[in-house]
This record gives structure tokens, sequence and C-alpha cells, in this order.
């Protein structure tokens, strides 16, 4: 098959949504089929890789963005003889989409808690603009078929748009277990010494020579280390956490905020909490595998996302996880066995409590939870999560040819 592979992005620099677009375009590939790959941008070194055609946007406002990304996908593949067109960002003219994305019409629900406040971001011109992509996807005349990744979006889609269940298609996410995996945690006490000895000084409340001096104390294996990682720390629920770690009764435990964001910000946070000498925000890491490995747990009490990539690459490290029941990635958790799973992201309370049962755990618990993780993210590799898209490509293909 000729497959258009359709996404704003597709790097293995950014977010799990763009890394997942290699993955599928490299599994596609290792399976015999020919893909394109649409967007605006790719990283440089994979350009040898694929066919990468780039998309002109309208960059004048976000929906000017929105709409003329979709717009101008649509007319490409027209253009082209494509067996299958999926998506994995919202535009015209695919043959099957995957969820990847929040979808935007359960969204602003469940950010814009006030009702006031919901009323008037329905009227907020890119909430429209994607509001009607959407609907246009999950309609009677959208896609043919819909690939979700928990039963959570399944559910949201039938509630929402009342789409009928033969549409939709629950395929999990797979990790590339050649990055992502225990071994990893070889390199631990490496990356431990290497992240304690950044943390800020009592004295200073910077991070340098002093703080590697007055946090000696805190480089030791058996010092509670929590990791965080996201391109968007207040959506991810970065606030929570650090309430959360504030409120925690053992006050040695530590967190490794990793990705970019708000820096500065919820520095300042993490000071008026009084935890700012617990707290260390890494910024963005390339090599995030060799985190995971050092962390004791993994922590992200999401807002509300489809699936959580992030989740299961810690596991695949050997990192129990902590998220939040409006998350996919829940789905994988197997609460005391692999993780646990609190009610949202504003289950401050409930968030707290978990961290320190956790960490009260004896070390063969921890260490058992740890094999536990490897086990359910060693089943869900990347060539598996192609096969099945592949299948599915196959069937709506069959549809297509039969008028």
């Amino acid at each position: 098959m000729h497959i258009a592979l359709i996404r704003r992005f597709c790097s293995l620099k950014k977010a799990g949504a763009e890394r997942y677009c290699v993955n599928l375009f490299r599994g596609l590939q290792k399976l015999g089929h020919q893909v394109t790959v649409i967007g605006e941008g790719i990283d440089d070194e994979l350009r040898n890789e694929v066919e990468f055609v780039p998309i002109h946007v309208d960059r004048m406002t976000s929906w000017t963005r929105n709409l003329s990304f979709s717009a101008n996908c649509a007319k490409f593949v027209r253009s082209r003889p494509f067996d299958i067109v999926h998506g994995l960002s919202r535009v015209e003219g695919l043959d099957t989409f995957r969820l990847t994305d929040p979808m935007q019409t359960h969204w602003v629900k469940v950010w814009y808690r006030n009702p006031v406040s919901q009323w008037f971001q329905q009227l907020n011109p890119r909430h429209r603009a994607i509001f009607e992509l959407e609907r246009k996807l999950y309609g009677p005349t959208g896609v043919r078929r819909v690939i979700v990744q928990s039963k959570l979006d399944a559910r949201l889609l039938t509630q929402y748009f009342g789409i009928d269940e033969s549409r939709i298609r629950h395929i999990v996410n797979g990790v590339d277990t050649s990055v992502f995996h225990p071994g990893v945690r070889f390199e631990r006490d490496a990356v431990r010494s290497e992240l304690f000895g950044q943390f800020p000084s009592a004295a200073s409340g910077q991070a340098g020579n002093d703080a590697r001096e007055t946090g000696a104390d805190v480089q030791q294996d058996d010092t509670p280390l929590i990791i965080f990682a996201s391109m968007d720390f207040r959506r991810k629920g970065l606030d929570s956490l650090l309430a959360a770690l504030a409120k925690t009764k053992n006050r040695d435990i530590r967190l490794a905020v990793l990705g970019a964001g708000d820096i500065e910000g919820y520095r300042r946070i993490a000071r008026s909490l009084g935890i700012e000498q617990r707290v260390y925000f890494a910024g963005r890491q390339s090599s995030i595998a060799r985190f995971y490995g050092a962390g004791d747990l993994f922590v992200l009490p999401t807002v509300y996302e489809p699936f959580p990539n992030v989740n299961l690459e810690a596991m695949a490290c050997g990192t129990p996880v902590i998220t939040t029941a409006t998350a996919g990635g829940a789905d994988i958790i197997q609460v005391g066995r692999n993780g646990y799973v609190i009610p949202d992201a504003w289950s401050v309370q409930e968030l707290t409590e978990q961290i320190d049962h956790f960490f009260a755990l004896p070390s063969n618990v921890r260490i058992a939870m740890s094999d536990a993780c490897w086990q359910v993210a060693s089943r869900l590799k990347v060539e598996d999560n192609a096969r099945q898209v592949v299948q599915l490509f196959e069937e709506v293909l069959r549809e297509k040819n039969a008028g």
C-alpha cells in the first residue's frame, strides 16, 4: 500500500505524538509499505528515511493555522493516488484517524470547569475551528475508522458524537523497547548523582557547587526520587504534584521535572510551598530513558489525554506510575502491582497519600512492582502496533474498493 501519514510535526525531539509518528512510519516501511509523511516539519535526520511533503499554513492566528493546515492537506492528498490517508492530526480528507491529541470537545469541558468560562470558550475562534473539524471527522460522512488507545476515548466518542462502535478500533500504543527498557537502570547511580548534585541548596536557592556540597546527603541510592516529564506543565498536572509533594509525610522525597515549560513560574510555586530545595528543573532531555531508570516513581497527574506515552515509556524502564483516571494510560495500570490511579488532576490529597504509601513499601515490594511494569510494557511493542494498524488499513481498503 501507498500510505499518506499526516501529522503536523514528525520528530523524535518533541512529545509522544510526534515520536509515535516516527515509530509508525518506520513500522509501516518495515512491513513493506510505501509511506509519505505530510506535515509542517520533520527532523532533518529523518528526511532520508521517508518521503516528506511540507504543507503551507496560515500562521496569522491559531484558528487560521488549524483550518489552513486541514484544507491544504486535503488538497494535496486529492492530487496523489494514495491507497490510505491516515491522520494523526485533525484534517479533512482522511480514510482513518488516530485520536492522538485530546478531544477538544471534551477538553474544553474538563479544563474550563466553571460553566461561565465554558460558555465563553465555545465562542473562542480556535476552539470553534477544532470543534468543526471534529464534527466532520466523527460525523456520518467522516472517517471510515477511528483508532482509540483507551476505553475512555471510545466512550467519549459515543457520548459526544454518537459514533457507531463499528467505526471505532481500540489499538493500544506501543513502546520502542530498544530505547526504553530496564537496562537503563544500570546507569541509575550515575544519573542520580548527576541529578542530586543539581538540586538547589538551602543557602543559595540555586544549583551549583554549593548545591553539590550541601546535597551530598541526598546522593544516596535510597533517597526517594519522583520523575515528572512534560512539555506542558500546567496541563499535565505539575501544580497538583508540587502541592502533593509539599504535603507528603516523607520530607526526603525529591522531584526531578523534565521538559520545557514555565520553569521560572513553577520554581516560584515550589518556593512558595517551601519545597524549592526538593525540586530540580532539569529542562528538556534528549536521552530521557536514563532519567526514567533513575527514578523510583513516575507521576503524571494529567487533566485529560488519550494515552500519555510517557507512562508507558517509564514503565518499560521499570518505573511504577501514578496517573489519573482521566488519562487513557490508566488502562494499563494494575493498581498496587505496577502503579496507582487517582480520580483526576485536582485530587491532591489522594496523590499525596499514594506517594507516601509507595515510598513506605518494603524494598522487595517496590522491586516486584518494577518487574511488573516491564512485564506489561514489554508486551506492547511498536512493531505490534504497526501490524494492527496495517490490518485496519487493509480492512478499510477492501471497503473502499468494494465501492
